[in-house]
């Protein structure tokens, strides 16, 4: 027969069948020296598995990602831009908190790119972050472009009409113009058809 303190480190990780772990059970209730005993192996255990609280980083991600995040508001229209679902947009907007997901084009832009769902294979997809009063460049359209401004306030210096948080900006095919931010750090989604094109030369991400 098995010694019953055999059992009380197995039962304190809550590795025990439920038939052993009865037994254990009764035994504890019964002697206190052996309900002592497993107190003990419990704080250990607890120790063990204590857990960790994520870095700001990762939990805003991680909230972004689950559908918590400062963007949520914006998934179902996210999914709608991109041909993808709800809970892809999500992990989508979850990249937005990821540091390392953002690359520099030139002085004040950043971007991020990912793929489009199966209606925009052929799009250039990806988020873009302006600094205050920086202008994406003069570009033309290779393809209907589609921005979705999530932060701050984007205006086309081409038609002069300021966009805000929820605004759309669309752009036909064959068209130009540039995008300047305001006083305050802007962020927008950006679908662009066929890409763009910046001084003649096509401007397209790496398809891996």
């Amino acid at each position: 027969m098995t010694d019953i303190r055999e059992l009380l480190p197995l039962y304190a990780l809550g590795v025990l069948p439920a038939d052993e772990a009865q037994i254990v059970e009764r035994a504890t209730a019964a002697d206190p020296a052996l309900a002592a005993e497993l107190a003990s192996y419990q704080r250990t255990a607890e120790g063990m598995v204590a857990p960790l609280a994520p870095s700001p980083e990762v939990h805003a991600r991680l909230m972004a990602s689950l559908g918590g995040g400062r963007f949520e508001k914006f998934s179902n229209r996210m999914a709608s831009l991109f041909d993808v679902t709800v809970d892809g947009a999500r992990e989508l907007l979850g990249l937005i908190e990821r540091p390392a997901s953002w690359e520099p084009a030139v002085a004040g832009v950043h971007l991020v790119h990912f793929p489009g769902g199966p209606a925009y294979a052929a799009a250039d997809c990806g988020f873009v972050r302006l600094a205050p009063h920086t202008a994406f460049p003069l570009h033309s359209h290779a393809g209907e472009e589609v921005s979705l401004i999530l932060a701050g306030t984007l205006t086309d210096r081409r038609s002069g009409r300021a966009y805000g948080p929820g605004d759309e900006l669309v752009e036909a095919e064959g068209t130009e113009h540039d995008v300047v931010a305001g006083a305050v750090e802007v962020l927008y989604a950006a679908r662009a058809m066929n890409g763009i094109v910046i001084a003649g030369a096509p401007a397209r991400p790496q398809k891996t």
